[in-house]
This record gives structure tokens, C-alpha cells and sequence, in this order.
């Protein structure tokens, strides 16, 4: 009974956040470097290659995104920036952040990138409709 309360509830969280504008601290991230490893929470292994090329757009979500506001991996998010305009766009959700950190978003990029944030810039985020 408990299970099915709990899933109910995980379901209309994820109705209601569609739609929804969230404002996060944004940071970057690149693989292989301080903990972050070749392969996402989602289980998609890095290609460094297409990462390089800007061929993924993934992004990795503080936890709170998904146990408040019902956030999934595999999500496709779009994201605003007047600051960034270069981070504007269509990204998919593939990875979690550390459990302490809260309305965040980091973004997976590869050495040198040019989307030349400063971090902690704010980013505006929404799911985007299924």
C-alpha cells in the first residue's frame, strides 16, 4: 500500500514539474577528473570524442531536483541563459550530483571548452514536454 502512495505521489511530481521553470547555480564538469569517472549514473559511457565535438549535451542534477521536483534521468531539459548564451538549448539529464549540494546544475564539458562560464552562473531550466 505504502509502495503504491509513494508512486502516485513520484507520478503527479513529474506531471506537475513539466512546465515548470526552475533557476539553478550552474557549474561545469569534464569526465575523469575528481570522482567524475567515463560512465554517468544513467549507465551512458563518455565518448570524449563527441564530447569534444559538442556532439552531448548532457548535464548532471543536484538530487533535490529529483526527489522534489521530480526529475528523471533521460530527461531532456531546455535550458536559458542571458549570461551563457551559449549553454541555451536542449540538454539531457544523465548524471546526479553529490547528495549535499542543492538547486544545481552541472554541465558536462570537455577540457577548453567554449561556453565560457564563469561558475556559478544561474541558469533557468524546464522540462521540456514529452
Amino acid at each position: 500500500m505504502l509502495k503504491k502512495i509513494l508512486l502516485a505521489a513520484v507520478a503527479v511530481m513529474a506531471l506537475t514539474a513539466a512546465g515548470q521553470e526552475y533557476t539553478l547555480r550552474a557549474t561545469k564538469y569534464h569526465p575523469g577528473q575528481g570522482g567524475a569517472g567515463w560512465v554517468t549514473a544513467s549507465g551512458d559511457r563518455i565518448n570524449y570524442t563527441k564530447l569534444k565535438n559538442y556532439q552531448i549535451h548532457w548535464v548532471a542534477l543536484s538530487h533535490d531536483m529529483f526527489a522534489k521536483y521530480g526529475f528523471r534521468l533521460g530527461d531532456t531539459i531546455i535550458v536559458e541563459s542571458e549570461l551563457v548564451p551559449k549553454l541555451n538549448g536542449e540538454w539531457i539529464v544523465k548524471d546526479k550530483m553529490g547528495r549535499r549540494l542543492r538547486k544545481r546544475i552541472d554541465f558536462l564539458t570537455p577540457r577548453g571548452d567554449h561556453y565560457h562560464f564563469k561558475s556559478h552562473s544561474m541558469v533557468t531550466i524546464r522540462k521540456k514536454k514529452r
